[in-house]
Parts: C-alpha cells; structure tokens; sequence
C-alpha cells in the first residue's frame, strides 16, 4: 500500500508542475519533472518515476477542461513494466518501496489468453483485494466467409432478439434496477457520509452485474454464429438517447443499459472466433413489415406487439424488428460472398474442383 500511496502522492506533483508549464506531452514533461523527482525520492524506482509521468500526461489528453491539476487518489492504480514485475508459474515478483517481493502467490483468471500477455500491467486495489490488470494481444482468426446471417435487435424488455427467434428477456434485470434505485433513494434521503458511501457501492455493484449479463448474452451470440457459420447483425445505435423520446419513469430504464458495452463485447468475441460483424443503419427497423416493406409508425401498436396495416402480417415487435436487420445484412453479406460468375471462373480454372 506504501508504493501504491507513494506512488499516486509523485503523479500528483508531476501533475501540478505540468498544469503550472502548462506543458502536457510526454517527454517534455519527463525533461522537466525526472531528475528533479529523482533527487526527491532516491531510494524510487526509476522505472515507476516513468511510468508515473507517462501515465500523468495520458490523463491531459482525455481530460477536456485543463482548469486545475489533475489529480489522483492514494488508490490509484500503479503501472508496472516488465523491468520492475515479472510472473512465474502461479506467482510474481514486484517492486515496492520495501524492496523486490518475490513469489507472490497470484491466481490467473485464464491461464490459455495468460499466455499472450503483452505490455504494461496495472496494480489495483480495489474491495480490499488486490488485482494486476494486465493486457492481451491475441492475433484475431482468420474471418469465416459467412452463408448467412443473424439479425439482433437490441432492446429493454428482451436485451436481444434473434432473427432465429430466441430472446434474452431483460425481466430479471429490470427487477434488479428497480431494486438498486429504490435502495438508492433511501440512501439518498438519509444524506450520511456512510449513505452516500453505500450508494458508491451499489453503483460499482450494478456496473459488475450489468457487464456480467452483457459477457453472457454477446458469448451466446457469438456461438450461435460460429455454430451456423453466420454473421452478426446489429444496428447502429449511436446517439439512440438523443433521437429517441420516453416517458419521464422510463428514462432511467433507457439510459441504464449500456449497449455499447454489449456491441463491444460482441466484436470483440467475434473477432476471437473468426465471425464477422456487420453493422446496419437503426431507423425504421421497428416500424417496418418484414413480410411486404409497408413502414407506417402505427404499424407496431405497442411493445410487443406488431401488425402490418398493409398486409396484415403480426409478430413480436422485437422479432419483426430482428428480420428487417437480418434482411439489411443479407444485403451486405452479399458483396462478401463470390458472384456465380466469379465461382464459374474459378471452376473453369481448376480452383477449388
């Protein structure tokens, strides 16, 4: 804790002296704070004096208002390099102020992706446990050229509809999140110092539940597709918030799920297992017949429900919604997949015969 405290207390003076310069890249920070820092903290590790600046000019560049310092808990976490950290079999040693520990104890969380560590690793401290963050360079599968495709609609009462007809309902978390906010608010009357705590604590214990339940639906995607050899297709729901209006007793329900974080996690499962993705534009997708084309905001008479004015198609609203994305992307896949023509050249030619 000592090496995490000292550390954090050198990257708030790094921070200060470079709001003063009003000097934020990296090696001219490194030129005017290093040997300066290194006479203040002799017995420090030169490698973590670096890291510290390189990770204090970092934070300038996502930072948008440069009115005061930046600034950095006793807490934050430490970035180590492979010249002050390194693992063994279930172990690892670490430079602290007390010295190098070694062998330290470690349990991996996956040993196979363990494998293809690379770069930095961060100390955390984080619910009284420590934890080392580390990143992993996996080279991507080669893409699968897909035979078809599988629309998803993304939504609230179901998370995902699958152009197959399979929902992931969002009852379960909907109930969660109604049981968060109630526990919030009693929190938030009370207005104590241990109350607003607690409620940073529910906060970070929401996030985990939500990630959790978007690292299992997009897996499931993912296998569905791998297994039937198809490509995922999602809309484009960026800046969905803005263009889209609910109730004012909905807004929370909206605005809780992060589907950026379930269309991250999908790509990058994708890319993992070689399936492609394919990204469609989101307008009308819910108010358009799957059956005959007719687009008519009536068409969907509430959430669920859908029946087409024109032709007199129904279905799950969600469903019908997954078709016509599903339908986009057979559009799109097309261009992937070889014409008739090219195959009749290829075969002529001996190719693939």
């Amino acid at each position: 804790m000592d090496t995490m405290r000292r550390y954090n207390e050198i990257q708030n003076e790094v921070s200060e002296k470079a709001f003063i310069a009003d000097e934020f890249r990296k090696h001219h920070i490194q030129q005017l704070c290093y040997y300066g820092l290194k006479e203040q903290y002799k017995r420090f590790s030169s490698q973590l004096l670096l890291t510290a600046i390189h990770n204090v000019s970092a934070s300038y560049r996502i930072s948008k208002h440069k009115s005061r310092p930046n600034g950095f808990k006793k807490t934050s976490a430490v970035v180590y390099d492979d010249r002050v950290i390194s693992f063994g079999e279930d172990c690892v040693s670490i430079w602290t102020t007390e010295g190098r520990l070694k062998n330290i104890p470690i349990k991996v969380y996956d040993k196979e992706l363990f494998a293809f560590r690379k770069g930095q690793v961060d100390l955390k401290y984080d619910n009284k446990q420590w934890f080392l963050l580390v990143t992993i360079d996996v080279l991507d599968k080669e893409k699968i050229v897909p035979t078809g495709c599988i629309g998803v609609d993304l939504g609230i009462k179901n998370i995902a509809t699958t152009s197959d007809n399979e929902s992931y309902s969002g009852t379960i978390i909907e109930e969660k999140r109604k049981q968060y906010a109630s526990h919030r608010q009693r929190l938030q009357k009370r207005g104590t110092r241990s109350a607003k705590r607690r409620i940073k604590t529910i906060g970070n214990k929401e996030s985990r539940f939500i990630k959790d339940i978007n690292h299992q639906i997009s897996k499931k995607l993912v296998e569905k597709a791998k297994g039937t050899n198809c490509a995922l297709v999602l809309e484009e729901l960026k800046g969905i918030n803005n263009r889209a209006t609910v109730r004012k007793s909905q807004r929370n329900q909206r605005l809780i799920w992060s589907f950026f974080q379930l269309r991250s996690f999908i790509e990058y499962k994708s890319k993992e297992k070689g399936v492609e993705v394919i990204i469609v534009p989101s307008p009308y997708t819910s108010q358009t017949c799957s059956a005959c084309g007719h687009c008519e905001k009536k068409n969907r008479k509430n959430q669920s429900e859908f029946i087409c004015l024109s032709c007199g198609f129904t279905a799950n609203a969600d469903y019908n919604a997954s078709l016509n994305i599903k339908s986009l992307g057979d559009q799109s896949i097309s261009l992937l997949l070889p014409s008739p023509m090219v195959e009749a050249s290829l075969h002529s030619l001996g190719v693939g015969s």
